[in-house]
């Protein structure tokens, strides 16, 4: 009860203060998949992709071209039904014009209006320097930030460098024809210009896309990533693990530069796709890198001989990260060839990856079958083949290195991993999806990422199903369920397990400008019991979470949260955590220099990190954050943007957490004295 009243406090206090936020529909995505990886930041791929589209909204008149496809909030049905609009009444003059076609309901609508347009296609295809020249937009952002009090890494010189983060990134983009972009990037406690770096920045990122450039289709050189089929055979850079609110289908962008500040997961080389023949298509692609790598010696001559694990964190902050710092070469080639038409895509693809030194990781029991050795194939056939509001698709791959056949021999298991789906839109407002997925526990692949319940697609199976529907009184409901199971031991589940989880969302318009959503997520799954590894439990949680949203103008909107989570085992007591926040905003409309400014306050009371709960929040541009929310507290943060001038603009924002009953907060290097926690960034755009 004490709590509740505290949230009514909450939401009359919020409502008589101004904010402006950034959120939209699909923010309860990030906050799940901070919840499947246990991870706070949100891949840089995640916003760079969406404020590709916020700075270069998506012409839904070009039918032809390609970013159609790569448009994440749409799916393939509502995509034909675009181009038979348009194919049947010629060009859209207005947006206004998508609540005329069949299958794009109020929701769909409200989720990817910021990214879309409409605007005449150009015909005249010539393209000369001077256009370039004129008509390319550049694009420079700078940031900063910074946490305060300072930590113990800090405090006691641990750490080679200062406590700010600072970064920039310049792009150039013309068309969809040619990207250029560079960055730098240094995070907080890494040197600048110091002894460990003496280049600068920490961090470099840097690529250029030419594309439809005669035979040559897509062109990529420097930092790049690929995406074919469904994952199983090569897919490097986001891709969600979980269904929330996507279709089960994936479609994959191919040949496309990495993000500005992906420290790691991304190649580095050349790659291109080739329209060789019509419908036919050719990619090749070429990778040298070094990559971060913990490196084991022999313990006579101290001789480097081998690496136990790859180090992905992108750290360099203290003597041990820096040590670790590109010591393993990675060398990657392959090609892919690919059918295209009307109805169906096949694709056939394969590389081979090559490491200087073998990867020997440190044995435990459930990763006797993990990859060990410097050389690994692999290979992969896809498919998606399209009737009506029919679709089907799957993938079928597998691997080849020196340890699989004896593995194979030894277990009967065959390196080998497949998935099939369909898919269905029964009418406009009603989709079904369905799939299986399987991946053999010798299955090693390095760069294989699906839908499912981790990135690695080896030791899982599972089967997902996704349904979208209206019921009467226009309420909107997404359903999820996805039974897996591991048929080997895997982190923390030293037996084979399984489990199920499903979830439920329902939301609707229960007064002008007043959306109401309801959700629902229950999860069973198998770990080891914290008295003996050797024993495993059962564990289930739970979370339900209701959010009020109140738009009363262009300018002004409100939303409220309250959330809880229970979490169970056989062996332990129950935990449970709460979160409520009220959050207001405001965003001037018609001003010669526009502002926003953002506000939210939250509470939450947690008994335990397995009761865990994550809070979307906005922030800065290319930036995201899903923090993770413990103990009792109290969680503030203010975020101000103002548009200077047509090309320049600016963004402060300050948080503040506070927990009452904690003396220090974080733990090794990164503890705070105190129970307040600080955080400023500053970022500044120019665009010309």
């Amino acid at each position: 009860m004490r709590r509740f009243l505290l949230f009514l406090f909450l939401v009359f206090v919020c409502h008589t203060l101004v904010a402006q936020v950034d959120d939209s529909e699909w923010q309860h995505l990030l906050e799940q998949w901070a919840e499947e990886n246990d991870n706070e930041m949100i891949p840089d791929d995640i916003s760079e992709q969406l404020m590709t589209y916020l700075e270069h909204p998506l012409n839904l008149n070009d039918t032809l071209s390609e970013a159609l496809m790569d448009f994440p909030f749409i799916s393939d049905f509502q995509r034909d039904v675009i181009r038979a609009y348009i194919q049947q009444n010629g060009q859209m003059l207005s947006l206004s014009e998508l609540f005329l076609l069949n299958g794009f309901d109020t929701m769909t609508l409200k989720l990817m209006m910021p990214f879309v347009t409409v605007a005449p296609v150009a015909l005249d295809d010539t393209i000369s320097f001077m256009e370039i020249f004129h008509r390319g937009h550049s694009n420079l952002l700078v940031g900063t930030k910074s946490l305060f009090p300072r930590s113990r890494g800090y405090l006691e010189d641990y750490y080679a460098g200062s406590p700010f983060r600072m970064y920039f990134r310049y792009s150039f983009k013309y068309k969809e024809c040619i990207a250029l972009q560079f960055s730098g990037e240094k995070d907080p406690g890494e040197s600048f210009f110091g002894e460990s770096s003496p280049r600068g920045f920490d961090y470099y990122g840097y690529s250029l896309m030419l594309n439809d450039f005669g035979v040559f289709k897509h062109t990529v050189i420097g930092k790049y990533r690929l995406q074919f089929g469904q994952g199983l055979t090569l897919w490097t850079g986001y891709a969600p693990w979980f269904s929330g609110n996507y279709s089960l289908w994936r479609y994959g962008q191919g040949v496309r530069p990495a993000s500005a500040f992906a420290e790691y997961g991304y190649l580095c080389g050349i790659a291109t796709t080739l329209a060789v023949l019509p419908r036919w298509s050719l990619t090749l692609f070429y990778s040298n890198v070094n990559r971060d790598a913990t490196m084991a010696t022999d313990s006579v001559d101290d001789e480097e001989l081998f690496f136990s694990s790859l180090y992905e964190t992108g750290y360099h902050r203290t003597e041990k990260e820096i040590s670790k710092e590109e010591l393993l070469n990675e060398q990657l080639a392959g090609g892919r060839i690919q059918y295209t038409n009307n109805r169906l895509v096949v694709g056939s693809t394969l590389y081979g990856l090559l490491y200087d030194r073998p990867l020997l990781p440190v044995e435990n029991v459930y990763n006797a079958f993990a990859f060990r050795g410097m050389r690994n194939f692999n290979g992969g056939l896809d498919f998606s083949y399209r009737r009506g509001r029919l679709l089907f698709f799957g993938e079928a791959a597998v691997s080849l290195n020196d340890s699989t056949a004896n593995q194979y021999r030894q277990t009967g298991w065959i390196p080998f991993a497949a998935l099939a789906g369909m898919q269905l839109h029964l009418d406009a407002n009603n989709l079904l999806s369905m799939s299986y997925r399987y991946g053999s526990p010798i299955y090693q692949n390095m760069y294989s990422n699906t839908i499912g319940r981790s990135s690695t697609v080896q030791n899982e199976e599972d089967i997902c199903v996704y349904f979208q529907t209206k019921l009467p009184w226009y309420i909107v409901v997404r359903a999820y369920f996805d039974w897996f199971r591991s048929p080997w031991m895997r982190y923390r589940v030293y037996s084979p397990s399984q489990g199920v989880d499903y979830r439920f969302i329902a939301q609707k318009s229960i007064a002008p400008k007043t959306t109401l959503s309801v959700q629902y997520r229950h999860k069973n799954s198998m770990r080891n019991c914290t008295d003996s590894m050797y024993y495993t439990e059962q564990i289930s949680r739970r979370q339900m979470q209701v959010s009020l949203e109140y738009t009363p103008s262009d300018s002004w909107r409100l939303v409220s949260r309250v959330a809880y989570t229970w979490f169970n085992c056989e062996k332990h007591e129950p935990l449970q955590g709460f979160l409520a926040f009220q959050e207001v905003s405001y965003n001037s409309v018609g001003f010669t220099h526009p502002f926003a400014v953002a506000l939210r306050m939250a509470i939450f009371d947690v008994e335990g990190y397995d009761a865990r709960i994550y809070m979307y929040e906005s922030d800065m541009v290319y930036e995201f954050n899903v923090p993770m929310l413990m103990d009792r507290g109290l969680r503030c943060y203010c975020i101000y943007r103002q548009q200077i001038s047509r090309d320049i603009s600016f963004a402060l924002k300050y948080a503040v957490t506070f927990y009452p009953d904690r003396a220090a907060l974080g733990s090794g290097y990164d503890m705070i004295e105190g129970n307040i926690k600080h955080e400023v960034k500053a970022q500044l755009r120019l665009k010309f």
